[in-house]
């Protein structure tokens, strides 16, 4: 018998029987993100409602399932779609992204030919990719300039949240933030629904990346890095990790831009801070 759903009453499985300890030890394990004590209960309930929506009747045996050869892989994508937080929006962070376009914009002036290259990490739903590629788009059509490259690379661990970014439909009251001179990027669809313009979107490509692999995957090189809010997930050991692993993947003179709440101080051999407005940034030497 269905142990959640009978004659339209809700069974809980018995909660005394959920190890924290396990369950937070196999997410840091895979992935790295760290669920403190505190939050035990927010980690029990997002593996709960996944249960019910399965049928699924104890703890234990959600465990065997996702621990379960192929099935357990596929399983472990939709719970994990469900622990991580997709919580963004269009240029959420304006002083970063200002950041990127004086740094663009510098680029414009000294070279009349070059491919400037970003990378979103942790990107979610899609909002801060496209955000960065119209932010430069803008700039570069300005300048009227020619042999003007320019492409953005979008990863995160959630295929699901990677799927919503690749279609790139969004709810209209997300337009509040995006300032009307970036409006001519988006297309309605409906009184309720916007879509980014294919010129946009053509220059973002989305893919799956699990920051714990930093340190093993091939290096592509470029200048800028927009990590923001991401690391505040980690244990103090895995930010550092990740950090000392993103200059690999920066061109020299290229940039790491973070969140100002994501670390507090990091310093790094070959890294220099760089002192810009409210922006938490390094420039690689």
């Amino acid at each position: 018998m269905n142990q959640y759903a009978t004659d339209g009453l809700i069974f809980f499985p018995d909660f005394k029987l959920f190890d924290y300890t396990k369950w937070s030890t196999m997410l840091e394990k895979r992935v790295g993100i760290t669920i403190p004590k505190e939050r035990e209960s927010f980690l029990q309930t997002k593996i709960w409602s996944r249960m019910r929506e399965l049928g699924v009747e104890s703890f234990s045996q959600y465990w065997e399932i996702i621990n379960n050869g192929i099935t357990g892989k596929l399983e472990w994508i939709e719970l994990l779609d469900r622990l991580t937080v997709h919580e963004t929006s269009f240029f959420r962070h304006k002083p970063s992204y200002n950041l990127v376009a004086n740094d663009f914009a510098n680029m414009l002036i000294q070279n009349r030919k070059f491919h400037y290259k970003v990378w979103s990490v942790s990107c979610a739903t899609g909002e801060e990719p496209y955000s960065l590629a119209m932010l430069i788009h803008a700039l570069k059509s300005k300048s009227r300039k020619e042999n003007i490259y320019y492409g953005v690379t979008a990863t995160d661990v959630s295929k699901p949240a990677l799927s919503v970014g690749e279609n790139a439909y969004y709810c209209n009251d997300k337009l509040k933030d995006i300032e009307r001179s970036y409006r001519g990027y988006v297309n309605n669809v409906n009184n309720n629904i916007f879509t980014i313009e294919s010129e946009i979107k053509q220059r973002v490509a989305f893919g799956v990346f699990n920051l714990l692999k930093i340190n093993v995957m091939p290096a592509i090189k470029f200048d800028i890095i927009f990590c923001q809010n991401v690391l505040i997930y980690f244990s103090k050991e895995k930010k550092i990790e990740i950090l000392e692993g993103f200059k690999r993947f920066l061109k020299v003179g290229g940039m790491l831009i973070l969140n100002p709440t994501d670390i507090g101080s990091w310093k790094s051999n070959g890294m220099t801070r760089i002192t810009y407005k409210r922006t938490l940034a390094y420039k690689l030497d």
